[in-house]
């Protein structure tokens, strides 16, 4: 009996859909097929070729205009053209009765269009909106207009870096017009920019010619003007053309107010044209490139890549190479058109020899994306130079596309630049400027000069080095050169630099050759250029110095060296011939360099300093002086058996210093007979300090210590020291000098070096008494006027110093003082402060002046605030606290709450829950479902304390949620807890709902209230989880064969009735015209301008069913804008054609299901919200039901995603 019952079962069940198939047939065998608009034909097409860019023309035209009409005439090329090249040609007729007169209304000379063309004569066309580019006449070979087409149309160079869109939509009696522009340049766009925007019929209905061709086309019917306006030949209100400022955000005017009645032939036939100009008039004529790009709304999108950003950088760090140095090469491929490109190919580096281009490297092309901010290719090549010629100036490196296809415009296609060869360079003949002839203790000058050879360096980069010799010996010497800082003669023949030769005392007197050679920025050297005999030293007297005094004893014969005492500049001492006359010369002995003297014991011994004049002969004629050069040699003539002294040299000290002076090396002794005898016994002693209130001495065993009293004082002293041997002493002296430096003015910065000052608040600090200068009388130094970061804000008034500031924030002054010869500077730094800082403290360690406890950060749930005081916080009176809940990515804030605690909880401190109210004004709270990813809670504070002090925050403090609910088992026992209760509440809710809904469709409840239930199983898994108990059972048993069959009998039923139900309904139909659902085409949102934008149209979403599903959580996609984590029933729409005058064709969505609902907590009872409204509320044309299943993909295509 069961197995009958169901075969009865399954033959019914076949008899149904039998059934079913063949009433369907029936009916889509009644449907009418739709006949196809037919292309208009060109017969002989124009041979024009692509430049590369949109190209814009207006084109003059009237009635009677036979070459206009005629074909192959002025109106066919234009078509011609258009046809050819769709998306590359925008133009418009002006369209006037007569051609004797076509500056008419009818053809578009209204205000505020600026009429610049001729006033009679027809064909006549301009591009570029240029006088220049104008071509009358025309041909009957369709080809009039291919040359001004081809080569560029007299747009402005930069046409590519600009991207327009431009769409036309009818509704109701209106037309909705929307033009959009952007930059999409790496530079800068243009300014005083324009945006002509004109409505054309395409087929110039209502215009007829009086021969040849019927019409025209695209023939101006109304100017689009600023403020959703529009001016026609004899209605509408506009004034003036939309002033626009491009950049790389996109732009969007649109109009909603131009009646459908402007164009005749209604929305088949209307076409929006629009071009980008500068200047301050549309239009302007001229013969400058200033249109921008152009646009008509039967252009669809344009595939366009390309190189940009090509540079070489050397490893060197220069602009230029050396052959051998590595060049690197970079460049970007970017998408600058409107589709994505995937067809790949590779951009390729390259250099060129002459004509000769040489690959390099290359680098594949990805995919490249089309949107705003999308990623693009950046693309790096290295090349060793090493194998380049060495003769060229400069060699040419770029990058260039190759095995691309697709590709809409060819003129970004390759990039190249040139880079400099840094060539060795070349030196010229060094020259000795005024006298050749040098005396001891001057110098020569010598310009030294060269050629950079090259396009890299120039005088400015280049040196030289010069070395001096002996003429004819090549022994080569550049220490006695110096200079070469200065430039001579710039620019002429004659430029080089400057150096100085200054010959030393070791240099023979005489001629000398000069050599140079040039060194450029990279060290390359230039072989070497010499100048024999360039100069001649001259011959230089002998010197005779008597410092220090060497010691002699008394009536011994004493030799005393001379080196030191007499010197030549040219000739050494040996070679010296040294005489005297004086009773205590004894001779001179060349070979020891020494000079033998005596003083004799004549009633005792001539002690103390004696003189001997001596004469020096070095060989030169001194015929003309008359006598022999000489001078005095001082001697300290001592007793026989003292102890000896050297001369000793001044000592030279600086203010403020110290120095010292090793004894020893000037001391020696001798016994009684003369004989020598070890100095280093001999005890010294400061016999006399001449000056001890300028410096102060004393002996550290054979050392003499010396110091300035202080930091201020100058002058000199003379220290008398004695050594001894026990026996006998003798006495020496030294000289010890200060070398004066002068001091600046100095000021007491006691307790002004920092300062705190309130804003518009004066302080007077008198500097005057503060400022002293040790070495300059009064009244000869002074304080200068001071300077602050803030203008206007310091003055000096008599000594006082006033400040006074109005900018909040760390001021500097700084303050000079000088006597005029050294100065000294200083800085006060003032803090000044309107209100002082509230600092707000995260962790609980006493800092700050409010402590704050942000509990329950997780996403989904919502936050709690403790907070409290500080110990070191002041006395407040009032204190107000504003909460603010923003999203980090998005940079949008949602939700603000601004109130005054209650100050009697001082001491106890506040508790707060985030539940911040929306900003959007709808009453609710600004996450109702708590904490999305990358949300933060904001706190900014204000207070006062009891001085009436303000204080406030100085930037706002967040805590950010970055972590979603961990798993139940990461969870501590505290958040299990709260997440059971959360979803137990959660469940009840949800049931509640499905219990009381009338709506009779409550599946998207029960997938939320089963995603719930197995949440809360997956929870109640963990050992630590109470949870309530559920035991359901089943009373359903196979045995109950009775029970089977009648739910198949009921089953068969069923299906019977259906399947009557549906094969009435369909031979219902079939009886007669098939119907369709009607829409009130004026009410759809597929008309809704914003909606129906550039971004792809709202028509494909409106028509077609969307099954409801319940709102999530947002989050918040990288690029900042918001969007859902559940994807509404929308298929994205298949990529449309528009044909050239036709309208676009159908388009077809492919199916595509939705996922399942992704759970919700604390959701509330489902409602048809959708994500929040943007500023200005529900878009025109949408009813809230559409916004809440389509208002998310609408926000997502507004913000260009």
């Amino acid at each position: 009996m069961k197995n009958a019952a169901q075969a009865i079962a399954f033959a019914i069940v076949g008899i149904f859909l039998g059934s079913l198939m063949a009433g369907m047939v029936g009916h889509w065998q009644s449907l009418p097929t739709e006949a196809l608009e037919e292309e208009p034909v060109v017969l002989n097409p124009s041979q024009a070729t692509s430049p590369g860019h949109v190209v814009f023309g207006q084109y003059i035209s009237s009635d009677n205009c036979g070459h206009c009409s005629k074909q192959g005439g002025g109106s066919d090329a234009h078509h011609a053209i258009k046809v050819n090249h769709p998306d590359e040609y925008v133009y418009i007729t002006y369209m006037s009765a007569s051609f004797g007169s076509t500056n008419t209304a009818r053809a578009g000379n209204v205000a505020p269009y600026n009429w610049a063309w001729t006033t009679g004569g027809a064909p006549d066309a301009y591009f570029g909106d240029r006088t220049d580019r104008r071509q009358s006449g025309a041909s009957s070979n369709y080809d009039t207009y291919d040359n001004q087409f081809s080569s560029g149309g007299g747009m402005h160079s930069t046409v590519n870096n600009y991207g327009m869109s431009a769409a036309i939509s009818q509704n109701g009696g209106n037309y909705d017009i929307s033009i959009s522009y952007r930059y999409k340049g790496s530079g800068t766009a243009a300014s005083n920019m324009k945006l002509y925007a004109a409505l054309v019929d395409k087929d110039c209905t209502g215009y007829s010619y009086s021969s040849g061709i019927p019409h025209g086309y695209n023939c101006w019917m109304a100017w689009l003007t600023a403020g959703d306006t529009y001016k026609s030949k004899n209605s509408g209100t506009g004034s003036a053309f939309h002033s626009v400022t491009v950049s790389s955000t996109q732009t969007t005017q649109s109009w909603t107010s131009v009646p459908t009645s402007v164009v005749p032939g209604g929305i088949n036939k209307a076409i929006v044209v629009a071009a980008l100009m500068s200047g301050n008039s549309v239009s302007v004529g001229g013969s400058s490139p200033h249109v921008y790009h152009a646009i008509d709304s039967t252009m669809g999108p344009k595939m366009d890549i390309g190189v940009s950003g090509l540079s070489v950088s050397n490893n060197q760090g220069t602009n230029s190479y050396v052959r051998g140095d590595t060049l690197t090469l970079q460049a970007d491929v970017r998408n600058t058109g409107d589709l994505d490109y995937s067809n790949g190919g590779s951009l390729q580096f390259f250099y060129k020899n002459g004509a000769t281009s040489t690959a390099i490297d290359s680098v594949a092309i990805p995919t490249l994306n089309s949107a705003q901010g999308s990623p693009y290719l950046t693309a790096t090549a290295t090349f060793d130079t090493s194998n380049l010629p060495s003769s060229v100036w400069s060699t040419n490196f770029g990058a260039r596309l190759v095995g691309i296809s697709g590709d809409m415009a060819g003129t970004n296609n390759v990039a190249e630049m040139g880079v400099n060869h840094d060539r060795p360079p070349m030196v010229k003949s060094p020259q000795a400027i005024g006298s050749n002839v040098v005396e001891r203790g001057s110098f020569v000058t010598i310009l030294a000069k060269g050629d950079a050879n090259d396009n890299v360096d120039t005088i400015d980069t280049m040196s030289f080095e010069v070395e001096v010799s002996p003429t004819g010996q090549n022994i080569w010497d550049a220490s006695v050169v110096s200079g070469g800082e200065n430039v001579l003669y710039r620019d002429s023949a004659q430029e080089g630099r400057e150096y100085f030769v200054t010959p030393i005392g070791a240099m023979a007197a005489g001629d000398y050759d000069i050599r140079t050679r040039t060194v450029d920025s990279r060290g390359q050297t230039s072989g070497w250029a010499t100048s024999q005999k360039l100069f001649e030293l001259a011959n230089g007297r002998p010197v005779i110095t008597a410092s220090p005094v060497p010691t002699v004893m008394c009536d011994l014969s004493t030799r005393v060296s001379m080196v030191g005492h007499v010197f030549d500049p040219e000739t050494p001492l040996s070679d010296l011939l040294i005489t005297s006359t004086s009773p205590n010369f004894v001779a001179w002995h060349a070979s020891s360099e020494e000079l033998e003297v005596r003083f004799p014991h004549d009633n005792g011994c001539p002690l103390g300093q004696k003189g001997i004049e001596i004469r020096v002969d070095d060989g030169a004629d001194y015929s003309q002086d008359g006598e022999l050069p000489y001078g005095t040699l001082l001697f300290n003539v001592i007793e026989n058996g003292q102890p000896r002294w050297d001369g000793l040299p001044i000592q030279v000290v600086d203010e403020g210093s110290t120095g010292f002076l090793l004894l020893s090396s000037y001391l020696s002794d001798t016994d009684d007979t003369g004989a020598a005898v070890d100095a280093s016994m001999l005890s010294l002693q400061i016999i006399e300090n001449s000056n001890p209130e300028v410096i102060a001495v004393e002996l550290n065993g054979n050392t003499l210590g010396y110091q300035t009293v202080d930091d201020d004082v100058n002058g000199e002293t003379v220290v008398t020291l004695r050594a001894s041997d026990g026996e006998q002493f003798s006495d020496q002296t030294v000289t010890i000098r200060i070398n004066p430096v002068n001091d600046a003015p100095r000021l007491d910065m006691t307790d002004i070096e920092e300062i705190d000052l309130k804003t518009n608040r004066q302080k007077i600090i008198n500097l005057n008494s503060r400022l002293t200068d040790i070495d300059s009388p009064q009244g000869t130094y002074w304080v200068n006027n001071p300077q602050s970061t803030e203008r206007g804000s310091a003055r000096l008034l008599t000594g006082d110093l006033i400040l006074e500031f109005e900018e909040v924030g760390v001021q500097v002054v700084t303050i000079s003082t000088t006597d005029g010869y050294a100065t000294n500077s200083y800085e006060i730094v003032v803090n000044v402060f309107d209100s002082m800082p509230f600092y707000v403290a995260k962790t609980d360690d006493g800092s700050g002046h409010m402590y704050v406890n942000m509990m329950n950060t997780y996403e989904t749930q919502t936050p709690t605030a403790n907070f409290s005081l500080t110990d070191g916080a002041p006395v407040y009176t009032v204190i107000t606290v504003t909460w603010s809940l923003c999203n980090e990515l998005s940079g949008t804030c949602d939700g603000f709450w601004e109130y005054d605690l209650d100050m009697s909880r001082s001491i106890t401190g506040w508790s707060q829950e985030m539940n911040l109210p929306s900003s959007y004004g709808d009453g609710g709270y600004a996450r109702a479902n708590g904490m999305r990813n990358m949300d933060y809670i904001g706190l900014a504070v204000r207070a006062v304390d009891v001085s009436g002090q303000e204080y406030k925050t100085i930037e706002t403090t967040k805590w950010l949620t970055t972590e979603s609910l961990p798993s139940p088992g990461e969870m501590d026992d505290e958040l299990l807890a709260w997440y059971l209760s959360d979803l137990e509440a959660d469940i009840a809710d949800t049931e509640e709902q499905i219990a009381t809904d009338d709506t009779g469709d409550v599946t998207a409840l029960e997938q939320i209230l089963m995603t719930l239930k197995a949440d809360y199983k997956t929870a109640c898994e963990d050992s630590r989880a109470t949870c309530q108990s559920d035991s359901v059972q089943s009373n359903a048993g196979d045995d109950d064969s009775s029970a089977l069959n009648t739910d198949v009998i009921l089953i068969v039923l069923g299906v019977i009735i259906v399947a009557a139900l549906l094969g009435l309904m369909f031979m219902r139909n079939n009886r007669g015209q098939p119907e369709e659902l009607k829409w009130n085409q004026a009410t759809l949102p597929a008309h809704d301008l914003v909606a129906n934008s550039m971004y792809g149209g709202a028509q494909q979403l409106f028509q077609q069913p969307a099954s409801y599903t319940a709102p999530v959580a947002q989050q918040v996609s990288p690029y900042g804008a918001p969007v859902t984590q559940q994807v509404a029933p929308y298929s994205a729409p298949v990529a449309q054609h528009t044909p050239l005058y036709g309208a676009p064709v159908a388009q077809q969505a492919s199916p595509y299901t939705a996922p399942a609902v992704a759970p919700v907590h604390h959701a509330p009872t489902p409602q048809l919200t959708g994500p929040p409204l943007p500023p200005g509320g529900l878009p025109a044309g949408w009813t809230m039901e559409q916004w809440a299943y389509y208002g998310q993909q609408y926000l997502d295509r507004l913000r260009g995603l």
